[in-house]
């Protein structure tokens, strides 16, 4: 839940939030932490009617180590913070198909 999130966690949800407006006009798009993941790892494509650039992967990754993790949509608790080496081990279950 956003008001659970420090201030640097907030930044990150925020920003991944403004992508995920300019592709889709929605505020979380089903599985925007794992298409922005794919950003991190792979460089830029293009994200519903946005193409996600250098830029963004830059301010991603910036913004990840500042809180030390990630952010991803629970379905209780909606928008929530993990640490990287929670958010590797969901992101190594998850189905590739989203990706």
């Amino acid at each position: 839940m956003l008001s659970d999130l420090t201030p640097t966690q907030l930044e990150l949800a925020n920003y991944m939030s403004c992508l995920s407006e300019a592709a889709y006009c929605a505020s979380w798009m089903d599985g925007l932490e794992f298409a922005l993941w794919r950003l991190v790892l792979n460089g830029p494509f293009k994200y519903g009617q946005f193409p996600l650039s250098s830029e963004h992967r830059e301010d991603l990754i910036e913004l990840s180590k500042a809180c030390g993790g990630w952010i991803y949509f629970h379905d209780q608790a909606e928008e929530t913070f993990i640490s990287m080496d929670e958010w590797l081990r969901l992101f190594q279950n998850e189905d590739r198909s989203l990706l």
